[in-house]
C-alpha cells in the first residue's frame, strides 16, 4: 500500500474516488472541505492509502495555523466526527506514523482525531462525548410509536397550534436562519459562526442538492428552524435554531419531526444527530426521545512534543460566556467572525 498526503479540493471527482455514497460520510466530501477552507482558510492534507490506482483508506485532516491556539491538525475542524475509511489494525499503524510525520513538518503542537477509528485500545481520550442516530427504516408510524410520550405531545401541540414547517434550499432559507442562529448562539453566550460561512455553506452544499433548512412559522413568524445536510442515504442534523418567545409552541419539535417523516419517505435509513456534551443532559433527553440510538464518541489528542497520547476533560463546555449574552447582535456577529475559527 502507498500513502499519500492529499488536498481533495485539487480532485474534482474525490467524492466517487472514496465512494463517499456508500460510505455515506457528508464531513469526507469534497463540498464540506471546500466550505470549511474558503470560510476559514483551514489547509486540507487528507491521508490516503492507494492499491492498484483505488484509495483503500482515508484519514481525513486539515492544518490550522491560528495566532490564537497555536498550529495544529484536526480531523476535522467544525465535524462532530470524523470516520475514517479502511483503517484496519495493519493500515491504522502506517497511517498513524505518517500523521506523526506530517505534524512535525508542519511544527503542529497535536493533531486530533474525531474517533475511535485506527486508534489503539486503552488509548487515553481527551475529550467524551455521546452521538445519537436514529434507524429510519421502519417508516414513519413505527417512527411516531417509537417517541417517548412527551415528544409525541409536542407534536400535537404545535400542530394545534398551527404551526407549519417547509423545507428549502433557497439562500433566503439560510438566511432566515442565520437570524435565529445568531439569537440562540447569543442566548447561550456562544458567538455565532461568520455570515460567510453559511455564504459558502449555501453554495457549496445547499446547491449541489446536499442540504436543506427546514422552517417552522406561526402566524407569519419564523420561530423555529433547523439546517439538514445528506449524502448517499443517511442524514444529518446540523444547526438548530428557535426564537426564545415562541418556546410554547414547541416549533423545534415538530420541525425535527417533519425533517424525520420527509427523510424516511424519501428513502434515508439513518438521521444522525451530531455529538452532544457529557454536560448537556437536556439536549442528550431532547435527542433520545425521538427513539436514537446513543453512541459513545472519544476524541484523541496526539502530542508531538511528548510523542504520546495526553488525556483530558469530559468535552468541551457548553455553558458559553455571560459578556456574549450581554452584547448586542452586530456585536456578537464581530466576535464570531474575528475569533470562531481559532475554536475548532
Amino acid at each position: 500500500m502507498q500513502l499519500r498526503v492529499i488536498n481533495p479540493l485539487d480532485c474534482p471527482d474525490w467524492n466517487e474516488r472514496i465512494d463517499v455514497r456508500r460510505h455515506g460520510t457528508f464531513f469526507n466530501t469534497l463540498e464540506w472541505a471546500r466550505v470549511l477552507s474558503l470560510s476559514y482558510g483551514f489547509e486540507p492534507c487528507y491521508i490516503v492509502g492507494e492499491e492498484d490506482g483505488g484509495i483503500v483508506c482515508l484519514q481525513p485532516m486539515m492544518h490550522i495555523g491560528s495566532w490564537l491556539t497555536g498550529s495544529r491538525g484536526v480531523s476535522l475542524p467544525f465535524s462532530d466526527y470524523s470516520e475514517p475509511v479502511g483503517l484496519d489494525p495493519r493500515r491504522a499503524g502506517l497511517v498513524m506514523g505518517t500523521l506523526q510525520d506530517l505534524g512535525r513538518r508542519r511544527k503542529w503542537r497535536y493533531f486530533e482525531l474525531r474517533c475511535a477509528d485506527g486508534v489503539e485500545p486503552g488509548t487515553p481520550a481527551s475529550a467524551e462525548y455521546r452521538t445519537h442516530s436514529l434507524n429510519l427504516v421502519p417508516g414513519e408510524q413505527a417512527l411516531f410509536d417509537g417517541l417517548e410520550s412527551s415528544v409525541r405531545t409536542s407534536i400535537r401541540k404545535a400542530l394545534k397550534a398551527g404551526v407549519e414547517v417547509t423545507f428549502s434550499d433557497t439562500w433566503v432559507a439560510l438566511v432566515e436562519f442565520y437570524r435565529l442562529n445568531c439569537l440562540t448562539r447569543r442566548r447561550h453566550g456562544l458567538p455565532p459562526q461568520p455570515f460567510s460561512f453559511f455564504k459558502n455553506l449555501h453554495q457549496q452544499v445547499f446547491a449541489k442538492g446536499m442540504g436543506t433548512v427546514a422552517i417552522a412559522r406561526h402566524g407569519g413568524n419564523v420561530i423555529a428552524a433547523s439546517v439538514y445536510c445528506h449524502v448517499g442515504r443517511r442524514a444529518l442534523f446540523k444547526y438548530g435554531a428557535s426564537d426564545a418567545k415562541y418556546q410554547e409552541l414547541r416549533g423545534s419539535t415538530l420541525v425535527m419531526w417533519d425533517a424525520i417523516r420527509r427523510y424516511a419517505g424519501d428513502g434515508y435509513e439513518v438521521l444522525s444527530f451530531g455529538r452532544t456534551s457529557m454536560a448537556n443532559e437536556g439536549l442528550r433527553r431532547f435527542k433520545m426521545g425521538w427513539g436514537a440510538l446513543e453512541s459513545e464518541l472519544r476524541y484523541y489528542n496526539y502530542d508531538l512534543r511528548r510523542g504520546q497520547f495526553v488525556g483530558g476533560g469530559c468535552g468541551r463546555g457548553d455553558s458559553g460566556y455571560t459578556l456574549v449574552k450581554l452584547m448586542p447582535l452586530s456585536c456578537s456577529r464581530w466576535v464570531g467572525a474575528l475569533l470562531y475559527k481559532h475554536s475548532a
